[in-house]
């Protein structure tokens, strides 16, 4: 069990604040709006709020959460920056897929040089 929390938990937080968080700014000015004409939050509104993200944040967090369940934890994280990246741009317009695809990419190479330079090291540290 704790091995399950530890692993499906992080993913799962990061889904839910990039999704609670988008969603915030997103109603922010409608329940706003609905304050100022009946005092309070109208349930329908609370519902809907709920329904968006839940499916929200059913559809960023199912890809991650399988691939972590087939021990693909560093290809999980990755494909949840991806997926977020996406689902920025598609809530708000701004560009974000792309500078997440392009930062793994310089970190994956950057992991690569690391390693080849490492053994590049060890080949002549032997000699």
């Amino acid at each position: 069990m704790y091995n399950a929390i530890k692993k499906y938990a992080p993913i799962l937080f990061l889904s839910t604040a990039t999704v609670s968080g988008l969603n915030y700014f997103e109603y922010q000015a409608i329940i706003q709006i609905s304050q100022a004409q009946t005092g309070t939050i109208p349930t329908n509104l609370t519902s809907e709020i709920i329904i968006t993200i839940a499916f929200h944040l059913i559809a960023l967090s199912v890809l991650p959460l399988a691939l972590s369940a087939k021990n693909r934890t560093l290809t999980a994280y990755v494909a949840l920056i991806i997926l977020g990246g996406i689902y920025i741009t598609y809530m708000t317009g701004i560009n974000a897929a792309g500078p997440a695809i392009t930062i793994i990419a310089f970190c994956y190479l950057a992991f690569y040089g690391y390693s080849k330079a490492k053994s590049i090291y060890s080949y002549y540290r032997t000699k």
